[in-house]
């Protein structure tokens, strides 16, 4: 979809600006975190790159150095996929070990710390109040409320008896999934990145799953 723009910057061609283009480069994997387009000027947060080259070694350095077309240590940023590859003295491109902070690891660690605040605090507030009996009140009184609604409504009825010693991780990958997709719709940093559309999580958070299931299944699952 292209849609006519009555300002310059940000737009393409002839005054109009590529929604789709824009949408997908958001969604898409990176090197960078974009935030946003100012005055023509491209406004990201550069990234850790680390690599590890076909006879160079290791490398880490930010991804502000082979940004916009540039080249580092023999290293840039293919056009085509968004990759990083590696320039050798023949001429050639090969793709090097990548280990890089990109945008979706630094939404997963992002996540992590959301999770731990959210819940390290509500733990230490029970911890606090164990003695007095005291019902949760504003926002621990909302994750009480969330996590029993998950592991009452669903986990409980899913699983059957033995559903505690499965609850922890099944309220943990719910969690996961919710916290990641609501940064996700969240059009700024720290939000923006497609987490759970990576077929690297999905495929993590699936691999995890099948294993515990065919692993602790009982007999009547085997039948």
């Amino acid at each position: 979809t292209v849609l006519p723009v009555k300002a310059s910057g940000g737009g393409g061609e002839d005054g109009k600006i590529d929604v789709k283009s824009i949408v997908l480069g958001h969604m898409s994997d990176a090197y960078d975190w974009h935030i946003t387009t100012y005055e023509g000027h491209h406004i990201s947060i550069p990234l850790l790159v680390i690599v590890k080259g076909e006879n160079s070694g290791w490398h880490a350095f930010s991804s502000s150095k082979v940004t916009h077309g540039d080249t580092y240590n023999g290293f840039y940023i293919n056009e085509t996929n968004g990759k990083i590859y590696e320039k050798l003295a023949d001429g050639s491109s090969v793709r090097p070990w990548d280990f890089s902070i990109t945008k979706n690891v630094a939404q997963l660690w992002i996540v992590v710390i959301v999770m731990l605040t959210i819940f390290l605090s509500a733990a230490r507030w029970y911890k606090k109040n164990s003695a007095t009996q005291q019902a949760p009140k504003g926002f621990v009184g909302l994750v009480e409320m969330m996590v029993m609604m998950v592991n009452d409504d669903i986990i409980k009825e899913s699983v059957g008896p033995q559903y505690r010693k499965y609850a922890p991780y099944l309220l943990t990958a719910f969690f996961f999934i919710f916290i990641s997709n609501l940064l996700g719709i969240v059009p700024f940093f720290p939000g923006g990145a497609n987490v759970t559309g990576n077929i690297a999580v999905t495929m993590v958070l699936a691999l995890c799953t099948f294993v515990a299931v065919n692993l602790f299944g009982n007999r009547h699952y085997w039948k």
